[in-house]
């Protein structure tokens, strides 16, 4: 990797953890609040969207700049490939969970659509993506990067060690599948952004398990689906001809 490269990738990586902790730092200090749930969570992913938005510009160049990101493209054949694969999650849940009584729109809306788009255009869009596409790291060290962050990020979500470790384990692997399927969709960010929206949603908005974890019963729909999107994706690039780059 020449100095160039350091550079850019050292830029890259500040920025994103500028964006991920940034708000956990200044907010405190700020002592800042806000009156309406809607203006916590802009908030919260303005510090995700404006840093890495403006630096991908300055970088690489405002124009094409959806295409840096995975998002100019694919948009329908993500949704359709995402549905498919998720549903038996979504009708496994609905047929023997309960609808969550504590919810409402705005934190189906946040949980699901708003955090699922954010988390694969922060974690996958801008630092895998840039890391790989653009600079040419190896897809390991790039994915791996992002999914110890990933990781860490749902930790909170476990309840005692084992249960903590067990997310940081699913959280941090699933971060490499979504990555893998960014890729292999010919570098369509829309695919693992509708495949993590539904899954999501399925939890949202269904209570099927008091872990994060979850029980057989979920663990066995969620197997379902990744063997579902590893086996339609590899018919998919064998049948486009479709043959990525891979720097390990």
């Amino acid at each position: 990797m020449n100095r160039k490269s350091l550079i850019l990738s050292a830029v890259i990586i500040l920025t994103f953890l500028l964006a991920f902790y940034g708000n956990r730092i200044i907010s405190p200090i700020l002592d800042l609040s806000f009156s309406t749930l809607e203006l916590r969570i802009a908030y919260f992913y303005s510090w995700w969207l404006i840093p890495t938005a403006a630096v991908t510009g300055l970088l690489f160049g405002f124009r094409g700049f959806f295409e840096h990101f995975g998002l100019s493209k694919g948009f329908v054949k993500g949704f359709l490939f995402s549905i498919i694969a998720v549903s038996p999650m979504l009708i496994s849940s609905a047929a023997i969970g309960n609808i969550s009584e504590d919810i409402n729109l705005i934190d189906i809306l946040h949980k699901s659509l708003i955090a699922g788009f954010m988390e694969e255009y922060l974690f996958r869009g801008f630092l895998f993506g840039l890391l790989f596409l653009k600079l040419r790291w190896g897809f390991i060290p790039a994915a791996l990067m992002g999914a110890v962050i990933f990781g860490l990020g749902h930790l909170y979500q476990g309840s005692c060690f084992w249960e903590t470790t067990g997310v940081f384990l699913v959280t941090a692997m699933g971060a490499v599948w979504f990555a893998w399927l960014y890729i292999e969709w010919n570098n369509n960010l829309w695919v693992p952004i509708f495949l993590h929206v539904l899954m999501n949603l399925s939890w949202a908005l269904f209570s099927v398990s008091s872990t994060a974890l979850g029980g057989w019963h979920e663990n066995i729909f969620r197997i379902i689906t990744i063997a579902l999107t590893v086996i339609v994706t590899i018919h998919y690039s064998k049948k486009e001809g479709f043959n990525p780059t891979w720097p390990i």
